[in-house]
C-alpha cells in the first residue's frame, strides 16, 4: 500500500512540474523580447534557463512528502517581449494558484519599478514594471521630414510679364500681372485692362484651423496643412467671408448687403489700399473659363504640364498632403446670397465655376486683389 501512494504522489507531481514550466513555444509574450525557454524534459523544473542561456536558480521547485510546491518569493524573469499588454489567464507569466489544492507556481515577467525601451523605426517605446508586468508609459515618435513642393516654376509663362507691388502694411511683395480684357470671339479688347495680384493675398496672422476665426480685434488667417511655409510661399493665407471683407464675424451668419449689383461691386476687404478683391465681372470677363490656362505648373511638378499658367495667374491648389493636392483652388467673390451664403470663384485643371453658393463660416477660402481703376 505505501508503495502505492508513492507511485501516485510522484506521477502527480510529474504532472506539477511540467505545467509549471512550460514550453517557450507555447508561452505567451509580455514585454520588449520574448519570453524565457525552459527545458521541460524533466519532472522538476530545476535550474530552468532564462532565454539568454544562463541559470536561474529562482525558478528551482522543491518538494516534500510534507512540503507544498512552490517557487521563491524572489522568481522573476528578465527577459521581455515586443508586446507591453498583459496577456490572458492562459499566460504563464500570471499566478496561478489553481494547479493543486497544495501548491503554486509564481511567474515573475519583470521586476517592480524596472524600465526599458524599444525603438522600431521612428518611435521609440518606454515601459515600465507595474505588478510583475511589462506596460507602456509613452511612446515618441519622430516626425517625418517634410518635402516642401519645389517652387521654382512658380510664375513660369511665356505669355505674361510680372511687375511688384510691395504692400504697405507688412512690406509682403506680390507678383502682379495684367490681364486684358477678351470679347465673346477671345479677341482682346483695346484699352480694356486690369492689374491683378498673381498670388493670393499673405496678411494676418496664423492660427490653427481648430481655432475659430472670430477675433475682430486683429487680422487671423489659416494656411494649408497649418503651415506657415505655404502661406509664405504663394498659397497665401485662407480666410473666413467676413475675415476677407474685412467685417465683423457676425456677418458670417447675418446680411451684410443686399445683392443688387453685386458682380461688379468694388470692395476693398482685406486688400491693401488702392486695391480691391476681385469681383465676378473681373474673374469672367479678364480670365478663362478654363482653369489650366490660369494654374501654376507647381500644380503638377516636376511634370511640364503644356498649356498651364498662359494667363500668368498662377493660381496654386490647395494642398492634400505634402505630396498631393486637391485639384483646386477656390476664392472669394465680396457678395452674399443671403446671411448664411456668400459665392466663389474655383479653379481647376478643367474650368472656372462661378457663383456658386457656400456657408460663410463653414469655408475657408483664398482672397485675389485687384488695383482700383
Amino acid at each position: 500500500m505505501n508503495k502505492f501512494k508513492t507511485l501516485l504522489f510522484l506521477a502527480v507531481f510529474s504532472g506539477i512540474g511540467l505545467w509549471g514550466c512550460d514550453d517557450s513555444s507555447s508561452a505567451s509574450s509580455n514585454g520588449p523580447d520574448e519570453n524565457a525557454a525552459v527545458d521541460s524534459s524533466s519532472s522538476v523544473c530545476k535550474d530552468c534557463e532564462d532565454g539568454d542561456g544562463s541559470s536561474s536558480s529562482s525558478k528551482k521547485i522543491e518538494s516534500s512528502d510534507e512540503k507544498d510546491v512552490g517557487t521563491s518569493s524572489d522568481a522573476k524573469s528578465n527577459s521581455l517581449s515586443s508586446s507591453s499588454k498583459k496577456d490572458d489567464a492562459s499566460s504563464s507569466s500570471k499566478r496561478d494558484d489553481s494547479l493543486s489544492s497544495s501548491s503554486s507556481y509564481i511567474y515573475h515577467e519583470c521586476e517592480n519599478g524596472a524600465t526599458t525601451t524599444t525603438i522600431d523605426r521612428l518611435c521609440t517605446v518606454f515601459f515600465s514594471c507595474v505588478d510583475w508586468m511589462w506596460t507602456i508609459d509613452s511612446t515618441v515618435c519622430a516626425e517625418k521630414p517634410k518635402e516642401y513642393p519645389v517652387m521654382d516654376s512658380l510664375f513660369e509663362t511665356k505669355y505674361a510679364t510680372y511687375k511688384k507691388f510691395e504692400d504697405p502694411r507688412d512690406h509682403q511683395v506680390y507678383r502682379t500681372v495684367v490681364l486684358n480684357m477678351h470679347d465673346e470671339d477671345g479677341k482682346i479688347v483695346e484699352g480694356e485692362k486690369i492689374e491683378v495680384f498673381a498670388q493670393n493675398l499673405n496678411y494676418g496672422e496664423m492660427i490653427d484651423t481648430g481655432v475659430v476665426m472670430n477675433d475682430d480685434g486683429k487680422v487671423e488667417k489659416y494656411c494649408d496643412l497649418n503651415d506657415e511655409w505655404f502661406c509664405n510661399n504663394g498659397w497665401g493665407g485662407r480666410y473666413t467671408w467676413s475675415e476677407a471683407m474685412a467685417l465683423s464675424a457676425k456677418y458670417d451668419s447675418v446680411l451684410w448687403k443686399d445683392t443688387v449689383g453685386g458682380d461688379t461691386r468694388i470692395h476693398q476687404g482685406l486688400c491693401p489700399e488702392d486695391w480691391h478683391i476681385m469681383n465676378a465681372y473681373e474673374w469672367k470677363n479678364y480670365t478663362s473659363t478654363m482653369g489650366l490656362p490660369l494654374a501654376s505648373k507647381v500644380n503638377w511638378s516636376p511634370l511640364d504640364k503644356a498649356g498651364a499658367n498662359m494667363s500668368g495667374l498662377s493660381v496654386l491648389f490647395q494642398m492634400k498632403t505634402y505630396k498631393e493636392n486637391w485639384g483646386n483652388a477656390t476664392f472669394f467673390l465680396p457678395t452674399e446670397e443671403d446671411g448664411k451664403k456668400m459665392y466663389r470663384v474655383t479653379v481647376n485643371d478643367s474650368y472656372v465655376t462661378q457663383n456658386a453658393a457656400a456657408i460663410k463660416h463653414h469655408n475657408w477660402f483664398y482672397v485675389r486683389c485687384v488695383r482700383d481703376y
